[in-house]
């Protein structure tokens, strides 16, 4: 057999079959079967798939620069796509595997995907409803076992087995050696939060720039553990939970879901993640709730750990010495509190769990630095591969809360006249698809790339991101108001679960709340109150008497034009399949105030 010849480390199928030749019998990635059993693949038993559904996708005719569509959750699956239409100089389509049939119908004709890889029912489903609309698409690979009576449908074990039956290594060696780093090799579309979504094309180079710019500004723990939650139709999961990963000889563990992480958290103990600001909340949350319930003794026990944490943080944010007597106390609360928490939390071995997507609040960030889980907090957007800033471990640099660290490597950021944020680095894409006009509205001819978000730098370089420029409401007294911020305060009260704020034009602002209904019910139970209907529970006397306190209480700290003067408490949460959130849960706030508009104008009626 000859001798493995290295392949440059400018495109990711490149570093995948430098990463195979060091690590075959290692495990790659990791998922539950059916009987909920750790399914295992290691980065040999990966390759072997590559390889074959590279060669069918030869034998199907795709060529350099054409588009393959992955519409799926995170599953091998999904990998062994990406891999293997990157490795034959084909560009990948990413949609999330909640999209509708209309919403990916839009993304496979603006890409002009021609496959597209189906995770199941649902996705393939969608397609063949719009199957008429679909001007470009030649087929579909669903990953299920499951057969269709519609010839465009293939399952993808079938299409294995046709490409190990017609291996084409030469080819895919000659194509994947010869691909021009400066090439689209994924579009992933923006969440389209103020219209529709527009392909951004990062090439081999931003995906490979991020990723060395990741390792060196954050090195990662040798053989590294992750649990994957985020899409990998995200960004900031690709370049992070994925590409890094991979980069570095890691193992991924594919969780089915919010609902279960939990549990795979405590069976992996990983080393490594990177999750919304949401999924933290939630298990803050949860740990506050058991506490609500816990007897009087263990609440007085916690919550003098938490003095004692805080009064440690600063030292502990800096990697500075706690000093004498303080350290005791801590070291004594690290065995009674801390230690305990993280093991129940399954985050007892995180060296690093990134944040980044929206705002984190200071008080969980610094509730999980306390308790020792390092939260790296950062920043990035989809056309910046995604990441420009990131807090690193604080022996490297400190972390400051309310920033979202320090700048990467290679990486320029600059703050322009109007307060936006505009970075230029090797990360930045190449442009919007089919979208000239975007693009220039966006990107500079010297490379600068507008955000979009409003920020400050500090004399360290560490970025704090004050809104969104698009998100900015401007009252009728003409007073600018950042609703993302207010809204990430008022969430974290328990009784809260969602929140969006309106008032652009307006002489005041207000709000309409989705209650946390598990803790209003707990707390309706103690007054005496058995409705459990939501939409009459609502229109209790009492439970808006508890919303009024609630939201005068959070009132308080804010300046008079950033209070909520009036508020509607709504039945049900904003979601996906209603249009409001975007695959990342960010409110569509066009679409809220199209959904509520009634409720809104009665807010305003004097």
């Amino acid at each position: 057999m000859s001798a493995f010849k290295p392949y440059n480390d400018t495109t990711i199928p490149g570093i995948f079959r430098n990463q195979v030749e060091k690590s075959r019998d290692i495990i790659f990635l990791r998922i539950r079967d059916e009987n909920k059993q750790w399914k295992e693949y290691s980065y040999g038993d990966i390759s072997g798939q590559v390889d074959a559904l590279a060669s069918y996708f030869l034998k199907k005719g795709i060529q350099p620069k054409d588009k393959i569509a992955i519409y799926s959750d995170n599953r091998p699956e999904w990998v062994v796509s990406d891999i293997a239409a990157l490795a034959i100089g084909a560009a990948d389509v990413t949609v999330y595997p909640t999209n509708s049939g209309p919403e990916a119908e839009y993304i496979l004709n603006d890409s002009r995907a021609k496959i597209c890889m189906c995770a199941g029912k649902f996705q393939v489903d969608n397609l063949l409803k719009e199957k008429e609309k679909l001007v470009y698409l030649q087929e579909i690979i669903v990953f299920d076992d499951i057969d269709f009576r519609d010839p465009m449908v293939v399952k993808l074990s079938d299409a294995l087995q046709t490409g190990k039956g017609n291996l084409n290594f030469g080819e895919i060696d000659k194509r994947l050696r010869n691909i021009d780093a400066q090439e689209t090799a994924t579009l992933i579309y923006t969440s389209g939060t103020t219209g529709n979504p527009k392909g951004a094309m990062l090439t081999h180079s931003n995906l490979v720039s991020n990723v060395k710019q990741f390792v060196e500004h954050h090195p990662f723990p040798p053989r590294g553990t992750c649990v994957s939650l985020l899409p990998l139709s995200h960004a900031l999961e690709r370049t992070v939970g994925y590409n890094s990963a991979l980069h570095e000889g890691c193992t991924i563990s594919y969780t089915k879901g919010a609902d279960t992480l939990l549990a795979d958290l405590k069976d992996v103990r990983p080393s490594l993640a990177v999750y919304v600001p949401r999924v933290l909340e939630k298990i803050y949350e949860g740990v506050m709730g058991q506490l609500r319930n816990a007897p009087e003794s263990k609440k007085k026990l916690f919550n003098a750990s938490m003095y004692i944490g805080n009064k440690s943080l600063p030292y502990i944010l800096a990697n500075k010495p706690i000093p004498f007597p303080l350290n005791v106390a801590y070291n004594i609360f690290e065995k009674l509190i801390y230690s305990k928490l993280r093991k129940a939390l399954g985050l007892d071995n995180m060296k690093a769990l990134g944040v980044g997507g929206a705002p984190l609040s200071n008080e969980i960030n610094s509730f999980f630095q306390i308790i020792g889980v390092p939260i790296h907090l950062g920043y990035g957007l989809t056309e910046t591969t995604p990441i420009t800033h990131l807090h690193t471990y604080r022996r490297l640099k400190p972390i400051k809360l309310g920033t979202c660290g320090p700048i990467f490597p290679r990486t320029e950021c600059k703050i322009a006249d109007d307060g936006e944020i505009m970075i230029r680095g090797p990360q930045v894409m190449k442009g919007y698809y089919n979208r000239p006009e975007d693009t220039e509205q966006v990107l500079t001819k010297d490379g600068w790339f507008y955000t979009g978000d409003i920020g400050t730098i500090d004399a360290d370089g560490y970025l704090t991101i004050t809104d969104r420029k698009k998100d900015i409401l401007i009252t009728a007294g003409g007073k600018n108001v950042s609703p993302q911020v207010i809204e990430g305060q008022f969430a974290m009260n328990p009784f809260i679960e969602q929140i969006a704020i309106v008032g652009d034009q307006k002489k005041y602002l207000v709000a309409l709340i989705v209650p946390c209904f598990p803790e209003l019910l707990k707390w309706a139970k103690s007054k005496n109150i058995d409705e459990t209907d939501p939409k009459k529970l609502i229109s209790n006397p009492e439970v808006v008497k508890k919303y009024n306190e609630i939201v005068d209480e959070l009132n308080k700290p804010l300046g008079r034009v950033e209070q909520i003067k009036r508020f509607s408490l709504i039945d049900r949460v904003f979601s996906q399949e209603t249009g409001e959130l975007t695959p990342t849960l960010k409110i569509k706030r066009k679409i809220v105030l199209a959904h509520f508009n009634n409720a809104i104008e009665e807010m305003y009626k004097e």
